[in-house]
């Protein structure tokens, strides 16, 4: 099995679960180690010997430098190379030609069950020489902050839009693949101002991000439909859990609930978003891959609305912190009020259904944040990205 985007949040938590679940699998997972992409997520089935870089790697160029007591390679700016040395800091690994690279997967995947790939979806060389490695391809790869998308549209594009067509592309030349399930979003439907969007409703993206997310998803249909790929497609609402990276409300609000800094809530705090468990979704997938009739689309759904100022208040009531933290700030562009899934397809066809209750899951993460702050402190001390992100997007709040 393919699994793209598999370092970070959402498909960690799933690359873990299925590993756990179904022991005669092997997984290749292929990360570009953007900023949200994170090597400890899966730290447990990693090593020496399957952490693979590909000299293609299209943010990198070979230049000789120690990270970690191997030769390595470095990206062509100053910021990819702080990325690149804050993200593999502490994981040794292979470097190899693209074209031995097939080969040194197939090695790691046989000792170990996992082979890690640092690469991008765009790059075909390394994506054609993984896709007829595997029957499945699961697409979590993606830009995924709404906020960074207004900021810069064109990388969302890139990975959204143009690596599904390429991980499309090689898929359908793979004549043992069985399944290609593209993870899309609940923003594909646009604001759902009175009622619950069900997978029959037409897509209105309002932001870059959910319309570079839904070209990705139509692409894909368009692929089952004109060439007979065997595809499904997810679409989840908002995902939380441990191991978020801290720049989506849950994670950021903690944070600073924890520093007592202030908790910037935009406008009047009463968008309304379903909340779902990371571990949860990771179940899910797994049940449309076992069960699901090809060609379908499924919503993943926490049934679990709540205003963000609710969920503000919660975070601060649990941590015993003041109400005061809060700071009220402008709005984003294209705000969507309110995003609502109607999952009875999965539930009633599928028999899906979630294992905890919100509140537990809640009180999991802020726990596990809480528990936790060597790992959210390292992001903030070290990824100089996301202190210029964070400090861009809301001084101009």
């Amino acid at each position: 099995m393919l699994i793209t985007g598999g370092a970070g949040f959402i498909g960690s938590n799933f690359v873990n679960h299925i590993l756990e679940k179904r022991e005669e699998l092997q997984i290749i997972v292929l990360d570009s180690l953007t900023y949200a992409g994170n090597l400890a997520n899966l730290s447990s089935h990693l090593d020496d010997s399957n952490i693979i870089v590909p000299e293609s790697h299209e943010r990198l160029e070979p230049i000789s430098y120690d990270l970690s007591g191997n030769s390595s390679v470095l990206s062509d700016t100053s910021r990819d190379l702080e990325r690149l040395k804050f993200k593999l800091n502490s994981f040794a690994y292979n470097q190899t030609p693209v074209n031995e690279l097939r080969q040194f997967v197939e090695d790691a995947v046989a000792r170990n069950r996992l082979a890690l790939v640092v690469g991008s979806i765009e790059d075909r060389n390394v994506v054609e020489q993984l896709v007829p490695l595997c029957d499945t391809v699961v697409n979590f790869a993606a830009e995924t902050h709404v906020d960074r998308s207004i900021l810069n549209p064109d990388q969302f594009i890139k990975t959204d839009v143009y690596g599904t067509y390429v991980l499309l592309e090689a898929s359908r030349k793979n004549p043992d693949l069985k399944r290609f399930l593209h993870v899309s979003t609940d923003e594909v439907y646009g604001v759902a101002s009175e009622r619950s969007f069900s997978e029959k409703d037409l897509i209105n993206p309002r932001n870059p991000y959910s319309a570079s997310k839904a070209a990705a998803d139509r692409l894909v249909y368009a692929y089952n439909q004109t060439y007979g790929l065997p595809v499904n497609i997810v679409r989840p609402s908002n995902n939380f859990g441990p191991n978020q990276y801290p720049e989506k409300l849950i994670p950021v609000m903690i944070i600073k609930a924890l520093r007592d800094e202030k908790l910037p809530v935009y406008g009047d705090g009463k968008q309304v978003r379903d909340w779902l468990f990371v571990r949860d979704t990771a179940r899910a997938i797994e049940t449309v891959l076992e069960k699901a009739p090809v060609g379908e689309v499924y919503n993943i759904a926490g049934r679990n609305e709540r205003e963000n100022i609710f969920m503000v208040n919660t975070i601060l009531e649990r941590l015993g912190k003041s109400a005061e933290l809060i700071n009220y700030v402008k709005d984003r562009p294209g705000h969507d009020v309110r995003y609502s899934l109607d999952d009875s397809k999965l539930r009633n066809e599928l028999g899906y259904s979630p294992e905890k209750d919100f509140e537990s899951n809640l009180k999991e993460t802020i726990d596990w944040y809480l528990n936790n702050q060597e790992w959210w402190q390292k992001i903030l001390d070290h990824d100089k990205e996301y202190r210029e992100f964070m400090s861009r997007w809301y001084k101009e709040r």
